[in-house]
């Protein structure tokens, strides 16, 4: 039985070290416009959902899955915003300003500030600390309205 360990983990790493070697082109600059929008959007109707469910008096350990979801994905959220995604820079529409990329120091600095404070929301969500996931929520939000009053144009996004 050993042998057959042996044979399998061996084909096992050539084939994942093949695959660590292929070449996988990254997406044009256009599908990051469309990417980002879709995540902005899910990204606002996961924290709808947790305020939600705060509303609804539900312990903050049920939102556990949702709240650690948001934090990776904040931390995504730069990457999202590459050279070449900018306003009139691809056939989409964007509301993603200029500021973006003239600025870049700034809005990786906003962006590190929301995922800070979707980290702790994480936190406060595994700790099942209720009042003090309400009160994140609050921080949350403002973190998200503070980099869209810098860096985005039109809508807001849902209220």
């Amino acid at each position: 039985m050993r042998p057959r360990w042996a044979v399998l983990a061996a084909t096992s790493a050539i084939v994942l070290a093949g695959l660590a070697h292929a070449q996988v082109a990254p997406p044009p600059p256009q599908a990051f416009v469309l990417l980002r929008q879709a995540s902005l959007d899910m990204s606002a109707l996961t924290k709808g959902g947790m305020e939600a469910a705060m509303k609804a008096d539900k312990e903050a350990r049920t939102q556990a899955y949702a709240a650690a979801s948001l934090a990776k994905w904040a931390h995504a959220l730069p990457s999202m915003f590459p050279s070449g995604s900018g306003p009139g820079e691809t056939p989409y529409k964007t509301q993603a300003r200029a500021a973006i990329w003239q600025s870049r120091p700034a809005f990786e600095a906003a962006a590190a500030n929301y995922g800070a404070a979707a980290d702790r929301l994480a936190e406060l969500a595994g700790a099942n600390d209720t009042e003090g996931f309400k009160a994140q929520l609050v921080t949350l939000s403002h973190a998200c309205d503070a980099c869209h009053a810098a860096f985005k144009d039109g809508d807001r996004g849902p209220r």
